[in-house]
């Protein structure tokens, strides 16, 4: 399921609003890009957006 959902969401990152993605991105990764963008998912459950 986590593979599947990962590869899902990655190929067809356009049908996914962030809060969706980040739901299912907790189960694999504590790091992800979005959309140009990188987001840190913390242990306390917090999202943090990295500045380039």
């Amino acid at each position: 399921m986590k593979r599947r959902m990962r590869k899902k969401m990655q190929k067809h990152q356009h049908r996914y609003k962030l809060h969706q993605y980040l739901k299912y991105a907790r189960q694999w990764c504590c790091a992800l890009s979005y959309k140009g963008y990188i987001y840190t998912l913390l242990d306390d459950g917090r999202i943090v957006k990295e500045n380039d």
